[in-house]
């Protein structure tokens, strides 16, 4: 039973990313300019499309590497079992790092996406909007169907989180 359910949410993980969510070039140069705004588009030269990401959220580890492979780099705990794995790739035109982390079972629990260049929290919001289908929460957060949502800054860079949802024990396990 655990190698059907492997398998196949390897499959609906892989169609999703098969599938592809691209933006098509116009034959009209002007068309292909960016909005006016500065809003970030999916580009031809993307090697990842960030809402793959949100399907990763408490996937088993063989589910991550079989879609996007090791990674460059991974980190381990004390006993021996993965942390994180590390990887990059270019996302609406933009290099970024993204970092997955594991909980104690080998499931994903969050997903850390750096952007390198200067990207602004306006055009993260969007991408954010835009991915999760509606707007943030007061708190600043948005609730995808697999995630919490967050943005992060520090001087040097941007980072979107993703985070898996904490089920607090006082709450009703059957409300969701």
């Amino acid at each position: 039973m655990k190698r059907f359910l492997c398998l196949f949410l390897s499959a609906a993980l892989l169609a999703g990313l098969l599938a592809g969510c691209g933006k098509k070039k116009s034959d009209d140069p002007a068309a292909d300019s960016s909005p006016s705004s500065g809003a970030l588009t999916v580009q031809d030269d993307d090697t990842m499309q960030l809402n793959m990401l949100f399907s990763l959220m408490s996937t088993p580890d063989n589910g991550v590497t079989e879609l996007l492979g090791d990674g460059n780099h991974q980190k381990y705990n004390a006993d021996g079992s993965l942390a994180q794995r590390e990887y990059d790739g270019i996302a609406y035109g933009q290099t970024v790092n993204f970092t997955v982390s594991y909980n104690e079972y080998g499931d994903v629990s969050s997903i850390y996406v750096e952007f390198e260049k200067d990207v602004t929290r306006e055009q993260v919001s969007d991408i954010i909007t835009e991915l999760v289908g509606r707007e943030a929460n007061d708190d600043g957060t948005w609730r995808s169907d697999t995630a919490t949502v967050s943005i992060v800054e520090n001087d040097e860079d941007i980072c979107i989180v993703l985070q898996q949802y904490e089920v607090d024990s006082a709450e009703d396990p059957n409300q969701y």
